[in-house]
């Protein structure tokens, strides 16, 4: 099976906080406070985006790693 990067409606994040990244032994999930300002298609659209990039290949995720991939500038 390979990592897949989703998101995801959680009202279960620190206070302040809007997406936060979770890495699982499934791939990288991001959960998104639901006042964030995102409705339920731009949360489908991120989703199909995202499962695009790495389906083809244009993103790769080790979740061995235990932690988010490194921020790129």
């Amino acid at each position: 099976m390979r990592p897949r990067v989703w998101y995801f409606f959680s009202d279960d994040l620190p206070d302040g906080e809007l997406i936060v990244p979770i890495v699982s032994d499934h791939g990288l999930a991001f959960a998104v406070r639901p006042d964030a300002g995102m409705d339920k298609d731009m949360l489908a659209r991120l989703n199909e985006a995202a499962d695009h990039v790495m389906s083809v290949g244009l993103a790769h995720l080790d979740v061995r790693q235990g932690k988010p991939p490194e921020r790129r500038e």
